[in-house]
């Protein structure tokens, strides 16, 4: 086994059960979203244009959650400048949502597309940097929804938001588990506290 291999093995080992729900909150309904929506688009708009545009979401993907597993940090970087295309779709239904509405009743859940492709990779990051993947995965999620609810003057796009809703759970839950894990650290070197104490802390 490399020595990256171990390292891994070891950092998963030592992530708590909070952090593996937050991200398969993410990554159970995304699998299900991708799948759902990869089939659609076989069949419409089908062809290369349905085949290519679910294999480039998928490499997306399952690249970038690769990236996240040997390289977080990296990872989050990567997708902190692939959140702009949620955010820029959200801004355009804030400007002018029957136009935003109407394109991706035409070309299909494009926003809901960009989000998922965003958030799987980060909730894999998430078992490694709780505060920036939670950052992130609310603010992709949030965000267009709040825009979108400004732009349509309807409760519409909430309703439509609920779909999201394991996502934005999953973004408070890491950040649940980044506060534990500074108060876990905090104790472990509070002087006078038990070696016992320090030792399940950590």
């Amino acid at each position: 086994m490399s020595d990256a291999r171990r390292k891994l093995v070891t950092e998963l080992g030592g992530v708590d059960a909070l952090r593996w729900i937050a991200s398969l909150l993410v990554l159970g309904p995304a699998g299900f979203f991708t799948l759902f929506v990869g089939g659609e688009a076989m069949a419409d708009p089908g062809g290369w244009v349905g085949i290519g545009g679910s294999a480039a979401v998928v490499v997306f993907m399952v690249g970038l959650g690769a990236l996240a597993l040997f390289r977080p940090g990296v990872a989050l970087v990567a997708l902190a400048v692939a959140a702009c295309a949620p955010l820029a779709f959200g801004v355009w239904s804030l400007v002018d949502y029957p136009a935003a509405s109407t394109w991706e009743d035409t070309h299909g859940p494009i926003s809901l597309v960009f989000v998922v492709a965003v958030c799987a990779p980060a909730a894999v990051a998430g078992l490694f940097r709780t505060r920036g993947a939670g950052y992130l995965i609310l603010v992709v999620t949030v965000v267009p929804i709040v825009l979108a609810t400004l732009g349509a003057a309807s409760y519409r796009p909430l309703l439509i938001g609920l779909l999201q809703l394991p996502f934005i759970i999953s973004g408070a839950l890491f950040l649940v588990a980044h506060r534990r894990q500074e108060h876990r650290q905090r104790s472990a070197v509070v002087p006078g506290t038990p070696a016992v104490q320090r030792h399940r802390a950590q």
